[in-house]
């Protein structure tokens, strides 16, 4: 059966043996100076998530398989799901354990597009600075936000949060109610480029592929 666009984890990032990575939110920015000597920043479309993942050598058998979803990733539409390993979850609750079976939503989004508030959280649990979150977001098609913490916040008695600042900005279409992802959150992406490293009598030595977020 042939694979759906965008490979969720389990069918590409889980399956790779991770050597090194970079995860970081790229700038879109162009600057002048004045006269004056003032730098003026201008915006220049989306930021997006990017980066590069650095594979450890393997048996030949192992990248075989690597091989193919590499060589299917490079197919134009190809696309695929990607969380930061580094932190597979909440730095207050790594393995998810506390936040459990909890269905945790957006409960408002601030109109600065700086701000949100979650609910259904569990009560006094802690969303830290530098966690990461995910939520899905538009219609036609769906698009995956990303985002990482700024400011921290902690649930009240109710599940709730106050206001906590994300980067980058909340794009238009963040709904109340809309479910979110603590635990190996995501981003949808596609590969920039791709080496698939050089191979020994038994063991390949691995390569390096760098990745770019899409929001469609």
């Amino acid at each position: 059966m042939a694979l759906s666009f965008p490979l969720p984890l389990s069918e590409f990032l889980d399956t790779l043996p991770v050597s090194r990575v970079t995860f970081r939110l790229e700038q879109a920015v162009t600057s002048s100076e004045t006269g004056g000597g003032e730098v003026i920043r201008h915006a220049r479309g989306a930021r997006l998530w990017g980066g590069e993942i650095v594979l450890d050598r393997d048996y030949h058998a192992v990248w075989a398989a690597i091989e193919a979803r590499i060589a299917l990733l490079e197919e134009p539409g190809a696309s695929f799901l990607i969380t930061d390993t580094r932190l597979p979850g909440p730095i207050a609750d790594p393995d998810g354990s506390i936040l459990g079976a909890a269905a945790v939503q957006i409960l408002s989004v601030n109109a600065n597009s700086r701000e949100l508030r979650l609910k259904g959280l569990p009560p006094g649990y802690a969303i830290s600075q530098g966690d990461m979150l995910s939520f899905s977001y538009g219609s036609n098609p769906v698009r995956r936000a990303l985002h990482r913490v700024v400011t921290g916040a902690v649930a009240n008695g109710s599940g709730n949060t106050p206001n906590f600042e994300v980067t980058p900005f909340i794009r238009p279409g963040a709904a109340v109610d809309a479910a979110v992802t603590l635990v190996a959150p995501v981003c949808k992406a596609v590969l920039a480029s791709a080496d698939i490293g050089a191979s020994r009598a038994a063991i390949s030595d691995g390569g390096t592929f760098a990745w770019r977020q899409t929001l469609r």
